[in-house]
C-alpha cells in the first residue's frame, strides 16, 4: 500500500515542459512570466497528448481521452479545446493549438 502511494505521488508530480509552459499536476504555468492557471484533468490530458505527439487526429483524443466513439457527433472536444486555448491566453504563452480537418497541431 505504501509503495502504491509513493508511485501515485511520483506520477502525479511529473512536470511536462514545452517551450514556455510547464504543466505540474493540473497547474499550467508560463515559466517566463510565472502566470499560471489550473486545468481540469481532461484538459491536462488533452494538452499533454498534444505536447507529446505534436500532431494528432481528433478521433484519437475523442476515443482515448474523452472515451467517446469517433463516429458520434459531439462538440465536446471543441469545447475542451476552446477552454484550453483561453487558459493558454491567460498565461500569455506563444503556443497555439491549431485545427485543420480532423487533425490537431500544437505549435510555438
Amino acid at each position: 500500500k505504501v509503495l502504491k502511494n509513493e508511485i501515485r505521488n511520483i506520477l502525479q508530480n511529473k512536470n511536462i515542459k514545452f517551450h514556455d509552459i510547464c504543466i505540474t499536476n493540473e497547474k499550467l504555468t508560463n515559466v517566463k512570466n510565472n502566470i499560471f492557471c489550473y486545468l481540469t484533468s481532461i484538459e491536462k490530458d488533452i494538452l499533454e497528448h498534444l505536447i507529446k505527439e505534436k500532431e494528432t487526429q481528433k478521433s484519437v483524443i475523442k476515443e482515448n481521452i474523452l472515451k467517446i466513439k469517433s463516429n458520434l457527433e459531439t462538440n465536446s472536444l471543441e469545447s475542451h479545446l476552446t477552454r484550453i486555448r483561453k487558459k493558454m491566453n491567460t498565461v500569455k504563452t506563444s503556443i497555439k493549438i491549431k485545427s485543420k480537418n480532423d487533425k490537431l497541431y500544437i505549435i510555438s
